[in-house]
């Protein structure tokens, strides 16, 4: 499967460096970025075709994921559109373009697909959903996923909610790590020290999350012994109604994603 991936900034470099980190040849990657600088720095960095025109770097391939910002998506579409061949599937990492709007920009007979992933594809432990179109085969466009974390196919109505929790979602992992370092090196602790124990203390607690059958109702539970610590946080942010602020950001992330401009 040859792989041209267009539009290198965070989210499609760290795309990038998961795949090649999974063991994808690099011979079958081409890749886009500007300006010239960039795209220079990203081809000594991860040793692949990587240049400034979009159109050349998708003569050969099979799949072109599409990296760009919304409002980007459209003019490259229209422009790469006529040297696609016909049976290339173009998937689009963009948040807020529906599936009918990228058909509107592609030639007839060309498979459209939305996906939706994060940051964490560097590490290869995304969680990425996939919309497309009643009957696509989605099984190569789902193998190449998961090579970068997790995959699930979605309906294409779940989207924006998608996008504001598994997308948007690692930012709010970094503003909680963030709040609680700081909390740390504000009572005394030294800094490295702080960022070791919060970065560890997260990674473990979703790994415990992830190896678990229960919801995460029931661990919060379970470590909220009467009268102790875990309950004296639990019970202050609950007085801060923080549930209901964390609804509210998943909710505005969504809203805001049904409004960006595409296509």
């Amino acid at each position: 499967m040859d792989i041209a991936l267009l539009g290198v900034g965070h989210l499609g470099e760290a795309v990038l460096a998961g795949l090649i980190d999974s063991g994808l040849p690099p011979a079958q990657i081409w890749a886009t970025a500007l300006p010239a600088e960039r795209a220079a720095h990203l081809a000594d960095a991860y040793g692949i075709e990587v240049g400034t025109d979009n159109q050349n770097a998708v003569t050969e391939a099979d799949v072109v994921l599409v990296a760009v910002p919304p409002v980007a998506v459209g003019p490259l579409l229209s422009a790469i559109g006529p040297h696609l061949e016909p049976d290339t599937v173009v998937v689009s990492l963009a948040a807020g373009v529906p599936l009918a709007k990228l058909a509107e920009r592609l030639p007839e007979g060309i498979t459209a697909v939305r996906a939706m992933t994060n940051i964490a594809a560097r590490a290869r432990q995304a969680a990425t959903a996939l919309a497309a179109p009643e009957g696509t085969d989605l099984t190569e466009i789902e193998d190449l996923f998961d090579r970068i974390g997790v995959t699930v196919i979605a309906d294409e109505s779940m989207m924006d909610l998608i996008t504001a929790v598994g997308g948007s979602g690692p930012a709010f992992l970094y503003y909680l790590a963030d709040s609680m370092t700081n909390a740390a090196i504000d009572g005394g602790m030294e800094p490295v020290a702080a960022r070791v124990l919060v970065d560890q203390m997260l990674l473990g607690a979703c790994l415990h999350l992830q190896d678990s059958d229960e919801p995460p109702g029931a661990l919060l539970e379970r470590i909220a012994t009467p009268g102790g610590t875990t309950e004296a946080a639990l019970e202050s942010l609950d007085e801060s109604n923080v549930d209901e602020a964390i609804r509210a950001a998943v909710a505005a992330a969504a809203e805001r994603g049904g409004e960006l401009p595409g296509a």
